[in-house]
């Protein structure tokens, strides 16, 4: 026990911002999950614990400064397929009815009128 205290304060990676709680009983876990634990809801979140099958616990190691900037990153990303994105489908969708068609591509205009 001893060694693995000296393991866990020594290695970074061993202290992870998340911790799994058991309980007895069902009811000592449904009340756990569905109160208020600090005077600031945000300082802890209860919610009910996935199978640990479930869990990929290399992820729980990942610091909240890399989480962040996965998130930042993936915002970025998210906004710029989004924008880049919509200009070729408002164009294809001014296309989408005839009037557009024939405005855009005037030579067809006999062949949309037959």
């Amino acid at each position: 026990e001893e060694a693995e205290r000296e393991r866990v304060i020594s290695d970074p990676k061993a202290i992870v911002p998340a911790a799994f709680v058991s309980f007895k009983t069902r009811w000592g876990a449904a009340v756990c999950a569905q109160t208020q634990q600090s005077s600031n809801p945000t300082i802890w979140l209860t919610e009910w614990a996935p199978e640990p099958r479930d869990v990929y616990w290399d992820n729980l190691a990942i610091p909240y400064v890399a989480l962040t900037i996965r998130k930042l990153l993936m915002a970025v990303g998210l906004f710029f397929l989004t924008f880049f994105f919509m200009i070729p489908i408002a164009f294809v969708q001014s296309l989408a009815n005839i009037e557009g068609i024939e405005k855009v591509l005037p030579f067809l205009k006999p062949l949309i009128e037959m």
